[in-house]
Parts: structure tokens; C-alpha cells; sequence
């Protein structure tokens, strides 16, 4: 009786780790885009100040919004000009928020490089290193997008 209780208690403990991966959304490894992201494509002077703009692309209209960067190198991520994809978008309310790096295995296999982000909505973003530039990787640090009005 005590070692079927002693190796349950070690079970239990080994896969105790794993109890938060059932709950946690899929990454979207195959998943097509709900839209295309473009930053900071205009002049060098619309991003002065530590946030940039940029368009997003969805459902056939474009929106414009303002990105700005939390921490050192969320502010970097802010006024590169870069573009790229968006994944998880089911309606464009979803889009603004806070977006963080995603710490899970790349999400979608033909994409080599880049930065993968994810907002509290669970929307995806997928930026591009713009060409002789690698986006930096923020640790805790983040980008905040608002939609303009």
C-alpha cells in the first residue's frame, strides 16, 4: 500500500508541470493568416519619439494604428520598419493590446526567423527582420498597439 501511494505522489509530482498544457491555446503551425502587418513604412521622421505606426490589413480594409514600446527593447521594436502576418484574428477589435514575445517553439514551421508576439486576445503576430537588421528579442519587455480612430 505505502509504495502504490509513494509512486502516485511521484507521478502526480512529475506531471504536475504538464497540467497547464492542456489548458494553454495550440501554436498556429499551419494555420494561414487572418491578415498582413506593415510598421513604421513611412518617413524616418513619423517614428521620432520611441513609437511608430503602421497598417494593418484585415478582412479587406486597412487600419491604422499607433505602436509604442515598453521597456528598451520593446521602444527598438517600435520604430523598425519591418512587416509581416497576422494569425488568430477573429475580428479586428481582437488587435489592439499588449503584445509580448511568445516563449513557445515557433509557431508556424516555413517562417525562419523573425519575432513571434501574442497579445492577451491570444492574436498572433509575426514580424519579419527587416533586411541587414535583426529585430531584437525582448525577455519581458513588450509593444503596445492601439488602433487610430
Amino acid at each position: 500500500m505505502k509504495r502504490r501511494f509513494a509512486f502516485g505522489a511521484l507521478l502526480a509530482v512529475a506531471l504536475a508541470p504538464l497540467a497547464g498544457c492542456a489548458t494553454r491555446p495550440p501554436a498556429p503551425k499551419g494555420e494561414p493568416p487572418n491578415g498582413t502587418v506593415e510598421l513604421n513604412q513611412a518617413t524616418t521622421s513619423d517614428t521620432m519619439g520611441g513609437g511608430g505606426k503602421g497598417q494593418v490589413f484585415f478582412g479587406g480594409q486597412a487600419y491604422r494604428f499607433t505602436i509604442g514600446g515598453l521597456g528598451v527593447d520593446g521602444s527598438a521594436i517600435a520604430v523598425i520598419a519591418s512587416s509581416g502576418e497576422v494569425y488568430r484574428l477573429g475580428d479586428i477589435a481582437q488587435f489592439p493590446g499588449t503584445y509580448r514575445r511568445m516563449t513557445d517553439p515557433q509557431p508556424v514551421a516555413d517562417k525562419v526567423g523573425g519575432l513571434w508576439l501574442r497579445n492577451e486576445t491570444g492574436t498572433v503576430l509575426y514580424l519579419r527582420d527587416p533586411p541587414n537588421v535583426r529585430l531584437p528579442l525582448p525577455s519581458g519587455d513588450g509593444v503596445r498597439i492601439v488602433l487610430d480612430r
